[in-house]
């Protein structure tokens, strides 16, 4: 794992935690100021801070949580569950935006606006 040294401590599970937990609460401000234009950044952010956790618990080399990891545990479970709440709200106005558009589309086909003229040539 570049620029975090394994150490039998926890210190780099702490370091990984904190840094994923980073990248969530990061996450959450911008969801939550509906500032949002691309998730791809914060989703190949997050897939490199869980990568770099998965390195860390292996690198601890025992199933014992550190201390200093507790605390962050809490912490990350915390932001998850806000994360989880306002991505189902972002997801549920995405859904309402693409309803009405559908719905626009269905009603201007039924009223003729985009009816096809028929073609004159045999007249």
């Amino acid at each position: 794992m570049p620029g975090l040294a394994v150490s039998g401590d926890g210190s780099v599970l702490v370091q990984a935690l904190s840094k994923l937990i980073d990248v969530i609460e990061d996450e959450n401000a911008v969801l939550a100021r509906n500032e949002l234009t691309s998730h791809s950044g914060f989703t190949d952010r997050k897939n490199h801070a869980l990568r770099d956790l998965m390195a860390a618990q292996r690198g601890c080399g025992s199933s014992h949580v550190p201390d200093g990891a507790r605390p962050l545990l809490r912490r990350l479970s915390t932001a998850l569950q806000e994360n989880a709440r306002l991505l189902r709200l972002h997801i549920t106005a995405v859904g309402e935006v693409s309803d009405i558009i559908i719905a626009s589309l269905r009603e201007a086909e039924s009223d003729g606006t985009y009816a096809r003229v028929p073609s004159r040539r045999g007249a």
